[in-house]
């Protein structure tokens, strides 16, 4: 039978692995990782689009409804609209068919699949 192996020896093994994996995990990052992850997670990106996407819509609304109207958010496709009044809400509802079309043509990386309509505050 063999003889057990010397604790201390298992211990200076598991330590060297260790410490391998821990310098491991401590290498230096690329640039454009760190840089996307801070625009991620500050949530610069969604600035941005968000920009994108008020000018976009500005121009599918067109001067008479683009002071009544305001983009919201865009969660999972639906395109939340704000409207001053519920008249120009249901006016928006009638033209919600080519309104989407529009903005799916401005924006095609936006990922739009619906335009939700609500009343509300438009600043």
């Amino acid at each position: 039978m063999s003889q057990p192996d010397d604790p201390l020896d298992d211990l200076h093994r598991r330590h060297g692995s260790y410490r391998k994996w821990w310098l491991k995990k401590r290498e230096p990052k690329p640039v454009d990782q760190v840089v996307a992850q801070l625009l991620q997670r500050k949530g610069y990106a969604e600035v941005r689009q968000a920009g994108e996407v008020e000018a976009a819509w500005s121009e599918a609304i067109g001067p008479d409804f683009a002071p009544v109207t305001a983009v919201g958010r865009l969660r999972r496709g639906a395109l939340e609209v704000i409207a001053a009044d519920s008249l120009t809400m249901q006016e928006l509802t009638f033209q919600k068919e080519e309104l989407l079309a529009q903005m799916q043509t401005a924006l095609p990386d936006a990922g739009i699949t619906s335009l939700r309509f609500r009343v509300g505050t438009v600043r």
